[in-house]
């Protein structure tokens, strides 16, 4: 069965993106992310492995342990395992 967009209904399809994070006035950009992305309204669902690995890097953004000045880009790959 497949899923559909919780929006709008459309499909569905796997795809890679990335996602724009302001956070305390820096943007952080977190790239080479998988996730299902409806092919009507563009709505982008990751899975839970991948929001606990963005929750992480927002975390070390936060605590500085992912340095920048006004802008970052990093990418992580969404099927490696989280390090600490």
């Amino acid at each position: 069965m497949n899923q559909k967009c919780p929006v709008c209904s459309g499909e569905l399809k796997k795809d890679i993106i990335k996602e724009d994070i302001r956070i305390d006035g820096k943007l952080l950009v977190i790239g080479n992310l998988t996730a299902k992305v409806c092919v009507h309204c563009g709505e982008s669902i990751v899975d839970y492995n991948t929001m606990q690995k963005i929750g992480n890097l927002i975390d070390k953004f936060k605590h500085k342990v992912i340095r920048g000045t006004e802008f970052i880009a990093y990418e992580i790959d969404a099927a490696a395992p989280i390090s600490a």
